[in-house]
């Protein structure tokens, strides 16, 4: 089962700006690619759409508001990612983007004790280094969750249902808060 499942917007052919809460939705409030929440990652203002399929590289124009082709992403990631695609070359050598909606993370990474995001895959390779996701920061704030988790004695974060709820949950011991 893929991470993030996406629903059916009610309208089509709109602009894609006009899809961001729906797609804030099917994202649980998380970036597509680091897969932190929007409450450790610098809150709602911090997002932003992406078009997983770059809108500017000519063979992907046409996905410009194709509700599938948005996802949810924090700035960082988004900027990092920008129009990166790889070539026909490296993708028939099996180097591509993870696709949080159609894969599990479990298949492509292992998280190691140290908050480091380890690449089992080519996949994950390519996507690593693209994203840059073992970036200090992050690999601390997964670190720090996890000790937060195992000191409260509660569930530590799974990466193939990451949600704001399980954040919520390690930070303050109270899912209803």
């Amino acid at each position: 089962m893929a991470i993030f499942a996406r629903t059916i917007p009610t309208e089509t052919n709109r602009p894609y700006q006009k899809y961001r809460e729906q797609v804030r939705n099917d994202f649980h409030e998380c970036c597509a690619y680091c897969l932190l929440s929007e409450l450790v990652s610098g809150g709602r203002e911090n997002f932003e759409l992406d078009h997983f399929k770059p809108k500017s590289l000519p063979e992907f124009n046409h996905l410009v508001n194709d509700f599938s082709n948005l996802y949810y992403a924090c700035h960082p990631c988004n900027h990092l990612k920008s129009n990166k695609w790889p070539t026909i070359a490296l993708a028939n050598n099996g180097y591509r983007f993870f696709d949080p909606c159609k894969e599990k993370f479990s298949q492509h990474f292992n998280l190691l004790p140290n908050g480091t995001w380890q690449p089992l895959t080519k996949v994950a390779q390519y996507t690593e280094e693209q994203l840059r996701l073992n970036r200090k920061h992050l690999c601390v704030i997964r670190k720090l969750l996890n000790e937060i988790a195992t000191l409260r004695g509660v569930n530590q974060i799974d990466w193939d249902t990451p949600t704001k709820e399980a954040v919520k949950l390690i930070l303050t011991g109270d899912i209803a808060r």
